[in-house]
């Protein structure tokens, strides 16, 4: 089920963050493991602008989220996070459709994010689920400063990417 996000489950998320890059490691991109996970103020700004979504179990159990902000005009899928368990059964992309639906609600026809390359989970996930990658000179400049913004937390430019995903109505 994916629906908001609840105040009370805000200080799960940077946990459910953490859990689900642990994998990072495997692919020699440690330096995500050493990259803090999203500040709750962060969480709770996107909870109280209907930006933040969780997943949950049968249980009720938060399991995965989707934080979407808006940089420069444009809608941005911050963050996407499923428990490691959890993957593998549609979470992701259903939080993807959410975000994607609110984005339209927005007035955007388009919904953006920044990803690595060649890392399973990551560009082809996205690729699978409608997204494109944008050549770097098509770049808008909301998009060249979070470029470099990811960069100085340690994310190697050379390895990321930006992709689009049309939304229609």
């Amino acid at each position: 089920m994916i629906r908001p996000a609840r105040p009370q489950e805000i200080a799960l998320l940077p946990q459910i963050e953490n859990a689900a890059d642990a994998r990072y490691g495997r692919v020699g991109l440690r330096c995500v493991l050493d990259m803090p996970a999203h500040g709750i103020d962060s969480f709770e700004a996107g909870r109280r602008r209907g930006m933040l979504w969780v997943a949950t179990s049968p249980s009720n159990r938060v399991v995965g989220f989707a934080l979407m902000a808006l940089p420069g005009g444009t809608a941005w899928l911050e963050q996407l996070s499923v428990l490691p368990r959890w993957q593998g059964r549609g979470l992701g992309a259903a939080l993807i459709d959410r975000a994607a639906a609110r984005a339209r609600q927005l007035g955007y026809d388009a919904l953006h994010l920044s990803t690595y390359l060649r890392v399973p989970w990551n560009a082809p996930f996205y690729g699978r689920r409608g997204f494109t990658e944008m050549p770097r000179g098509a770049w808008p400049r909301a998009f060249r400063l979070q470029f470099m913004i990811e960069n100085s937390h340690g994310h190697p430019s050379w390895r990321r990417t930006i992709m689009q995903r049309p939304i229609t109505s």
